[in-house]
């Protein structure tokens, strides 16, 4: 359903916009959604990462100013990201949650201070993303998601944001940011036709969200999980808290 969660607040302005408007607006970020398990795109991920760099500079670098907690993993992350996100509103901090997939409305994806994001706010930011993703050539679904939420928090005026990344973690579009501090929770085989076929191979990209100086942690992992984020972690010169 597109409408409210029972019991969820929702953000709302004084503009009101139709049903249809707020509808069309979901239905153009899905719109090039391929469900088929292919993930042709993944096979060029340099491609997709440059074009979403050139995406978000025709939006103006939105979330550039933002204090970003970056959450990756196979298991618990939107939990893991839920908590970070509860800590930091209750530190009494302006805090916004993006997180995927959604349960019952869309609007769970992206958060303000603990509310829904308004169905205005989604048709604003998405006239915004389709105009900016034709100039730059496209962009795939979750791309479209990231940077609607990062014009949705700028446009809330939150200072945090907590990111769930929402494959992998090394060339995700959660990733082109530097963040305040990272987490990985418990790596296992997830999307092996584009990750690997290796809780090692897995963990090498969920590391890639790791960066210099920027202080990590991980929940307990398997053996060779927690040997290749150790790794990455001195590679990248940071501490990895477990």
């Amino acid at each position: 359903s597109a409408g409210h969660v029972v019991g969820v607040p929702s953000i709302h302005t004084h503009m009101c916009v139709p049903e249809e408007a707020y509808a069309a607006a979901v239905r153009s970020i899905f719109s090039n959604a391929d469900y088929s398990g292919a993930a042709t795109r993944y096979k060029n991920p340099q491609e997709c990462w440059t074009r979403f760099e050139a995406l978000l500079d025709r939006l103006g670098r939105p979330g550039a100013a933002l204090h970003v907690v970056h959450i990756a993993g196979t298991n618990g992350k939107g939990t893991t990201s839920a908590l970070c996100e509860a800590m930091l509103r209750e530190s009494g901090v302006r805090v916004g949650l993006f997180t995927s997939p959604h349960l019952h409305c869309f609007r769970e994806r992206i958060r303000i201070d603990g509310a829904l994001v308004s169905r205005e706010a989604v048709v604003a930011g998405m006239a915004r993303v389709s105009a900016a993703a034709e100039a730059v050539g496209g962009a795939s679904p979750f791309e479209k998601l990231t940077a609607l939420a990062l014009l949705c928090f700028d446009a809330a005026g939150v200072s945090w944001a907590v990111l769930e990344t929402g494959l992998g973690g090394r060339w995700d579009a959660t990733n082109h940011f530097s963040p305040r501090v990272c987490g990985v929770t418990r790596v296992g085989l997830d999307h092996v036709n584009v990750l690997g076929s290796t809780v090692r191979e897995i963990a090498g990209e969920k590391a890639g969200i790791l960066k210099r100086g920027v202080p990590a942690f991980s929940v307990a992992q398997a053996a060779d999980a927690a040997e290749v984020l150790r790794a990455a972690a001195a590679a990248a010169g940071t501490s990895l808290t477990t």
